[in-house]
């Protein structure tokens, strides 16, 4: 009676279970296509199952089935278009999503994804027309202004892509994203509007680790390491094992020479990530600071076995032996 449940290993049947499940499902999947081979939904199932155990190609052949027998299916179209670029084919994605969007004009959906796999393929002409003819459709969506804002920020049009992320959020207020981009496009200006953006971003996620960094960062920066420093404490606060707060945090102590609380957080953040070349490459920058060259030594040697084709690391050891 205590039995079944002890150890999962003495049950050799129930380690056998999910393959036989699975198998099982196959079966079925088999056994109603066979005996409906005009219904396309069952060619559609049975393409989720084998996108889901990895066999891409059988994947696409039932997809495939499915269009042929249903061409005006959007989840058909929307399925072979993830598919695609799953198997690393965003040339045939975007095809796909050309294809679909002739025979359903009218389908925002489409419209998302013919222009997220055109920024994908770095096809930007073709990626803000599709933007433009989504705008015509609904001129409300917020995605196509976030699109847009994404394509003029790859461009280097910045302007445009603040205006365009300006305007998503007068449509979607909600939309963290949005909030995120103009944000960080501030922020590479070292204008504190961009904690503002971030603020919002936090409102709307707040447990947002991405919209904290930047916070921080941010000030970091613009050099204003008190209060980057008071803002990576709060975020060690709600988790005390993020490295890259602790390597940050002992950066900024070394702008406010403060070498012993720099050196003691490059320390921690190794703690919590032992492979972290960096920390062991600021500790030994710290060391050397401090006149401690044996100490710098071994910290750069940890550096550089982690890195061993590091020219920096390899000149830091040559100084200090």
């Amino acid at each position: 009676m205590f039995g079944i449940w002890a150890c999962k290993t003495e049950s050799p049947e129930a380690e056998k279970e999910p393959l036989e499940e699975k198998e099982a499902t196959l079966l079925l999947l088999d056994s109603l296509i066979a005996a409906n081979p005009k219904n396309p939904d069952y060619y559609y199932d049975r393409a989720l199952y084998y996108k889901q155990e990895g066999v891409g190609p059988k994947a696409m052949s039932d997809i495939y089935s499915a269009l042929f027998i249903d061409s005006m299916n959007v989840d058909y179209y929307l399925f072979a278009g993830e598919l695609f670029l799953e198997l690393g084919d965003g040339g045939k994605a975007v095809a796909t999503m050309s294809k679909a969007i002739n025979l359903i004009p009218e389908n925002e959906l489409l419209h998302e994804k013919a222009i997220a796999y055109n920024f994908y393929m770095k096809n930007y002409e073709s990626a803000l027309n599709f933007t433009n003819d989504l705008l015509k459709l609904n001129k409300y969506n917020a995605k196509a202004y976030l699109y847009k804002g994404l394509i003029y920020k790859d461009l280097k049009d910045y302007n445009k892509s603040i205006s365009a992320f300006q305007t998503c959020i007068e449509v979607d207020p909600n939309l963290y994203d949005a909030h995120m981009q103009l944000g960080l496009l501030y922020s590479e200006q070292k204008n504190d509007i961009a904690v503002q953006y971030f603020e919002n971003a936090l409102k709307i996620d707040d447990k947002s680790r991405e919209a904290a960094y930047a916070i921080a960062y941010h000030y970091q920066r613009k050099k204003e390491f008190k209060k980057a420093v008071t803002q990576y404490k709060a975020m060690i606060v709600e988790n005390p094992k993020d490295h890259e707060v602790f390597f940050n945090l002992g950066h900024c102590y070394i702008a406010q020479d403060s070498l012993d609380k720099a050196y003691k957080h490059f320390d921690l953040a190794i703690k919590i990530h032992p492979q972290y070349a960096g920390a062991y490459y600021m500790k030994g920058n710290v060391s050397e600071m401090l006149g401690n060259k044996a100490d710098a030594l071994s910290n750069y040697k940890q550096a550089q076995a982690m890195l061993p084709d590091d020219e920096t690391i390899a000149a830091a050891i040559v100084r200090v032996q």
